[in-house]
């Protein structure tokens, strides 16, 4: 009886890492992907975007990170949070720092996302604080699926 139970777990075991083994990779779905269109030069997490046309996707919504393709070649950018947050449209949000354009969030209107970026901080930000503040908004389009 051990015999004849022995064998079948290792035939079992031999099965399993066959089809193990010979599966095909799967290639990785899109959550979400879109494009937009720079005027001018945006800082971005570590990245620097040239006025340009950007597509980008999202893999997972689960994974706050995006695969930003433009005029730099591809980059990878991961937000600091991701908060369910309805918006009746996806759009960058681009806040005026020190001189600099700085992407501050992310909005994806279709997953009710936004996406939060790291925006550094100076010493100006005290005296800005009290003054409105210069933010612009970068319209994103959805690519259907």
């Amino acid at each position: 009886m051990k015999s004849l139970r022995n064998r079948m777990l290792v035939i079992a075991a031999f099965a399993f890492a066959f089809v193990c083994a010979s599966a095909i990779p799967v290639s990785a779905q899109v959550a979400y992907q879109g494009s937009f269109t720079l005027a001018h030069q945006v800082q971005w997490q570590n990245a620097t975007l040239p006025a340009g046309d950007y597509t980008f996707e999202m893999q997972s919504v689960a994974k706050p990170r995006i695969i930003l393709r433009g005029p730099n070649g591809p980059q990878i950018i991961t937000a600091m949070v991701a908060d369910e947050k309805p918006s009746e449209r996806s759009m960058l949000l681009v806040q005026q720092r020190n001189g600099k354009s700085v992407v501050s969030d992310l909005y994806l209107a279709k997953i009710g996302l936004c996406l939060r970026y790291y925006v550094p901080k100076s010493r100006e930000d005290a005296k800005l604080a009290q003054a409105p503040a210069a933010t612009e908004r970068i319209l994103v389009s959805v690519n259907a699926k």
